[in-house]
């Protein structure tokens, strides 16, 4: 498949979704995409990301550098979540986070070429990130401090 075509190839992408259902309903706005990298995981993973896509992941943070959102070719770059099984998936586009921030539902994978794009050898599905990641990501930034408060001390 040329770079054309995978172009051509659009999804409509939600922002922080919760569940795979979310991402079913129907929304009027489609972006093209490209898949980066394909997690093939089992029918259990699979469902439980399904249920929990806001969760953080290990292989989300290790596969950062390939998901972002192109502005020049206004296209989204994407890791592809699916099982041996199914003929469906799961488009992520995480943005440097370990989390889901943009998700697409799939519901044909048939008519997609996937067979040249790299796949992640057993994605780790646990939220066991580095240290690095909440410091640069907290869950909870701290204000700054107002500089009255600090002088009046």
């Amino acid at each position: 498949m040329n770079t054309l075509e995978r172009m051509r190839q659009e999804a409509a992408f939600i922002y922080k979704p919760i569940k795979l259902e979310e991402l079913k309903l129907p929304v009027g706005s489609r972006l093209p995409f490209v898949v980066e990298r394909i997690a093939e995981v089992t029918t259990e993973q699979f469902n439980h990301m399904g249920e929990e896509l806001y969760g953080y992941y290990r292989f989300l943070y290790d596969n950062r550098d390939v998901m972002w959102y192109d502005a020049d070719q206004r296209q989204m770059h994407c890791i592809l979540i699916t099982t041996v099984d199914r003929k469906d998936g799961i488009l992520l586009e995480a943005e440097g986070y370990a989390y889901a921030r943009y998700a697409a539902y799939v519901p044909e994978l048939t008519h997609m070429d996937l067979e040249k794009i790299p796949k992640i050898e057993q994605p780790d599905l646990s939220a066991d990130l580095p240290v690095e990641y909440w410091i640069e990501h907290p869950m909870f930034p701290q204000q700054e401090e107002n500089t009255s408060t600090k002088e009046s001390r």
